[in-house]
This record gives structure tokens, C-alpha cells and sequence, in this order.
């Protein structure tokens, strides 16, 4: 069941140490309540996750002048919205989900080819049309107890036809341990896949950076 309150430090922190291994990041630092990761990307500096409300995301918030810095809270837009300043925008909201049962097998599509390979414990998988275009991708990571799901995109032009369910299957397949938490942040139309395939939503996740002068 979805809640406003936040998550569980522990979980947070955990699922954002696996998605620096999936994505070549330094591992997250405690910092103001939250958890800080260097990104340090033509797009984002750094970014600020926090739990829930605190303090100290309010005078983190207070500290921060430029743009490409970006807090992101376990709960509402509305309760990320009252602890800034003037001068933040709201980014679209996303969804913390966890898995809860085994996605269903499924074909896939005629014409269309995959491949999965892991290096470290990182594993991509790809799917390919028959003209050799890719048409999905996603990688997954399992570090400090818990799989996460990361990057999974399924291009405009080949959607709707079940190829995000082969790969998330694909991609959950090849775990090294089946006992410890799934985790992933959805968007809108994510969540909507990721409901189907018997993952539940246990927070909102919101987003908020300083407006470009």
C-alpha cells in the first residue's frame, strides 16, 4: 500500500547504492536526514534523497542557489512543495515500487530478438527488431542486499507489445539470490506496466530543482 510517510532509511539507502553500481556512481553519503550521490553529469551536479520531511531537507534546500541540483523526497509533491523557498519547480512525480510476486512468462513478439549480458553485478539486457534497431533496454543491479531495476526504456515506436514484460523477466531471471527485495522508481506510465507484472507502489516520489535564471 502506497504512504506519504516516507520509507525505511535502511531500504532507501540500500536501493541507492545499488543504482550507483548499476550506473558507475559513487555510493550514496549520509547528509542533512538524506542521502547525497555525486552524479556530477552535464545535467545534475549532485542529488539529495531523503526518507521524509525533515529538517534537513528544509535547510539543505535554504543552502542551494544554483540549478542542477536536485532534491527528490519519499512522499507528495504537496509535502516536498511546503518544505522549499520561492525559486523551485516540481519535476513529474514518480513512484517507489517493490516487487511482490513473480511476473508471468511471456513470448516475445515475433520478429523481434534479445540479449542480456552482466558484467560485475551489473546486468543489461537489450531487444532488438528484426532490422536491428533497438527497441528496449534496462539494466539491473543486486548490491547490498536488494535487486534493483534501473533504465528501463522501451522505445515510442515499438510499445505495447509486451516487450518491457520480457525484459523486466529477463532482467529478474538472471538474480543471483530470488529472497531479497525488488526495487525500482517508476514513472506515470512505468507504474502503470510495473502494476501488471505484480509489483505494489509504497511511496510517492517527488522531484524539485531550482529553476535555470
Amino acid at each position: 500500500m502506497m504512504s506519504n510517510r516516507g520509507i525505511d532509511p535502511v531500504i532507501l539507502n540500500a536501493w541507492l547504492s545499488a543504482r550507483s553500481v548499476a550506473r558507475g556512481l559513487p555510493p550514496p553519503v549520509s547528509e542533512y536526514g538524506g542521502f547525497r550521490v555525486d552524479t556530477k553529469s552535464a545535467a545534475e551536479v549532485a542529488r539529495w534523497v531523503f526518507p521524509q520531511v525533515g529538517s534537513g531537507l528544509e535547510a539543505l534546500a535554504r543552502s542551494i542557489s544554483e540549478p542542477r541540483h536536485f532534491l527528490k523526497l519519499c512522499g507528495a509533491d504537496d509535502q516536498l512543495r511546503a518544505a522549499l523557498p520561492t525559486g523551485w519547480k516540481l519535476h513529474a512525480p514518480s513512484y517507489f515500487m517493490q516487487a511482490t510476486t513473480k511476473p508471468p512468462a511471456r513470448r516475445l513478439s515475433e520478429g523481434y530478438r534479445i540479449e542480456a549480458k552482466q558484467v560485475g553485478m551489473v546486468i543489461e539486457a537489450r531487444i532488438f527488431s528484426e532490422t536491428g534497431a533497438l527497441a528496449a533496454s534496462g539494466y539491473a543491479a543486486e548490491a547490498c542486499g536488494v535487486v534493483v531495476y534501473d533504465r528501463i526504456v522501451t522505445e515510442p515506436e515499438h510499445r505495447r507489445r509486451g516487450l518491457g514484460h520480457v525484459l523486466m523477466r529477463t532482467l529478474r531471471d538472471a538474480r543471483q539470490h530470488s529472497n531479497v527485495p525488488e526495487l525500482l522508481v517508476a514513472t506515470e506510465d512505468g507504474r502503470a506496466l510495473y502494476l501488471t507484472l505484480g509489483w505494489e507502489t509504497i511511496s510517492p516520489y517527488s522531484t524539485t530543482s531550482i529553476l535555470a535564471p
